[in-house]
């Protein structure tokens, strides 16, 4: 048994722990394609506002160049008044703009137009700044055509001091015609489109955005937001040294990355600030890492939860197994034991099978008699009602044949004398005949009524119930179609006739099936029994197409029937009627309804005594 235990326990173990890993990788692809999903919705997001940055800014140094192009160049203060309109119909066209400039070759601004909380200001000459040094004028002098420079994200920057409260900010620069000897730069203001980034997280995964250094632009801790920027001490706050590992690997990668670190699932791609293939500007600086993962303790919890189901399951399918391992081995042996114990009976049954003979050959002389006075029993009983039903006319004939003889005797002077005699004899003849037959009626009634009397037993009722079952059962598969059911408990004792009871149930039972049901109609007839007050209460009732209400008058009249076509005597229920009367001291009711069924209800005394 133990070793049966263990086999079931270690296949439980191994199905189960491969179903937990199973849920859990589910668990793990579906936070991938969530992620996946945030990753693409994230980096859509960021190109389609970076490309609506590249034609914004095409549209201005196109507006410019039309504009400057019907004004003298030598006529600086209408030149520059133009250039400063231009800048300010730009500015407000955008609430993303902060800044327009105009910067010289050698990175001199030359006209600025500053729009803070959405007012515009132009900035005098003398506070004009160089911006030679800045790595997006450098980046920038480098592109050509119509190619519009988008410059990596970081904090606007005034006069050496970050501008406060800090706005994440992209550079767009293109180059202007040879002949004006300049540069378009425009400031963009992120905030709202790092607001949106930030809003694609649920419940289960957020994203976070990290520069080429390991900075992070966007995170759900924002105390990590611009921490090097802000604090260049702050090293220990960037992502390359909070999660080395993770950084590592988005690194090494490629364009995508997926894969679990410090019980998150992570998933990462590189995005490029600045998309168009004939840049000449692309390096290490010109991508941004997005990446989305779950939230912490989200796949340890789901972890845990899989794993306690996965242990709840297993463990009931543990004690259900080892159960059934338990009762078959212990049927096998009950088996044996069984075995062993008919071997040693056989010994027995040898010595006694002589006495068994003998005993079965009176068992079956018993059997034919009972069976004999049981049929005698039935036959008599339809005797009496015969003779009940005869006696009417053999008494009428019996006053006609005293009438005829007194009317003979009165006109006796009409007839011959012979005549006369041998009528006068003929009817002797057969008063004698009718006497005779009066007699004999009356002797089937006395014999009927010794017949039917038997001694009162004491007995199970459910015993009775169960053995009219066993012996019913061949005759109900005539009529697969009907059920019988038995409800009786098993306390229920009573003093009475038992081999009278069957009868009467069997025919209750017969009457149900031979008038209650169609042919292929389907139903049940249930035997309910219920002790009340010192009385059995015994229904037999089906739920077939019930008795019609002309025929309740007459139900337990001798030879009433409707099955006259099928060979029925129509006694069943008239013999029943006598024997629970007579025998049993009981009463029997009957309640049908069309449609619904019909119902018997016996009630006799638990002592045997009259009810």
């Amino acid at each position: 048994m133990l070793t049966c235990w263990a086999f079931i326990l270690l296949i439980i173990i191994v199905i189960a722990w491969r179903n937990y890993e199973l849920l859990k990788t589910q668990y793990i692809s579906q936070i991938r394609l969530d992620e996946t999903e945030i990753l693409s919705r994230g980096s859509s997001l960021f190109n389609r506002e970076l490309g609506h940055l590249k034609n914004v800014t095409l549209f201005l140094r196109n507006s410019v160049e039309a504009k400057l192009s019907s004004i003298d160049p030598n006529n600086t203060p209408l030149w520059r008044q133009s250039v400063i309109d231009t800048f300010s119909q730009f500015a407000n066209m955008s609430p993303l703009i902060s800044q327009v400039r105009w910067l010289s070759l050698d990175g001199q601004e030359r006209i600025r137009v500053n729009r803070v909380n959405g007012a515009l200001s132009v900035v005098k000459e003398e506070y004009l700044q160089s911006k030679a040094d800045r790595y997006y004028f450098q980046q920038a002098k480098r592109a050509t055509g119509n190619h519009v420079y988008i410059s990596p994200i970081d904090l606007n920057i005034e006069n050496g001091q970050i501008v406060t409260p800090i706005e994440p900010t992209v550079r767009a620069a293109i180059m202007l015609q040879p002949q004006y000897k300049g540069m378009l730069v425009v400031n963009y203001h992120l905030r709202s489109l790092f607001d949106s980034l930030r809003a694609l997280a649920n419940n289960s995964v957020f994203l976070d955005v990290v520069s080429p250094t390991g900075e992070w632009l966007i995170s759900q801790e924002k105390p990590l937001e611009w921490a090097q920027t802000l604090n260049s001490l702050s090293l220990e706050k960037s992502m390359s040294s909070r999660y080395p590992k993770a950084w590592n690997t988005l690194t090494t990668d490629g364009f995508f990355a997926s894969f679990i670190y410090a019980e998150q699932v992570w998933s990462g791609m590189k995005v490029l600030t600045d998309e168009d293939p004939s840049s000449v500007t692309q390096d290490e600086s010109s991508y941004l890492y997005f990446i989305a993962r779950s939230w912490p303790q989200n796949l340890m919890v789901k972890s845990h939860t899989l794993l306690a189901y996965t242990f709840v399951i297993g463990f009931l399918c543990f004690v259900v197994l080892a159960g059934l391992a338990w009762w078959q081995i212990e049927a096998y042996y009950k088996r044996q034991a069984l075995l062993l114990a008919l071997e040693s009976e056989k010994v027995h049954l040898k010595n006694t099978n002589k006495e068994l003979n003998t005993a079965n050959q009176r068992l079956v002389l018993l059997q034919d008699e009972l069976v004999e006075n049981s049929r005698l029993s039935s036959l008599g009983m339809m005797v009496a009602g015969l003779a009940h039903e005869m006696n009417t006319p053999l008494g009428g004939a019996k006053m006609a044949l005293s009438s005829l003889q007194a009317l003979l005797t009165r006109d006796e002077a009409d007839f011959a004398h012979s005549n006369y005699r041998s009528m006068i004899h003929s009817l002797q003849i057969t008063e004698k005949n009718l006497m005779r037959a009066i007699e004999l009626v009356s002797s089937f009634k006395r014999l009927t009524s010794n017949q039917a009397a038997q001694e009162s037993v004491s007995f199970q009722l459910h015993q009775v119930l169960n053995d009219f079952m066993t012996t019913f059962r061949p005759s109900l598969k005539q009529h697969s179609n009907i059920k019988i059911e038995v409800d009786c408990p098993q306390d229920i004792r009573l003093q009475s006739h038992p081999g009278v009871l069957t009868q009467v149930i069997q025919n209750l039972v017969d009457n149900a099936l031979s008038h209650g049901f169609d042919e292929n109609m389907t139903g049940t007839i249930l035997l309910k029994a219920r002790c009340q007050a010192g009385l059995l209460i015994l229904m037999v009732q089906d739920n077939g197409k019930g008795i019609a209400p002309e025929m309740k008058e007459t139900l337990f009249n001798p030879f009433v029937t409707t099955g006259r076509s099928r060979m029925h005597t129509g006694l069943g229920l008239y013999l029943v009627r006598q024997w629970v009367y007579k025998l049993l001291k009981g009463r029997i009711d009957v309640t049908s309804e069309l449609g619904k069924g019909t119902c018997f209800t016996l009630t006799f005394g638990l002592t045997g005594e009259e009810t």
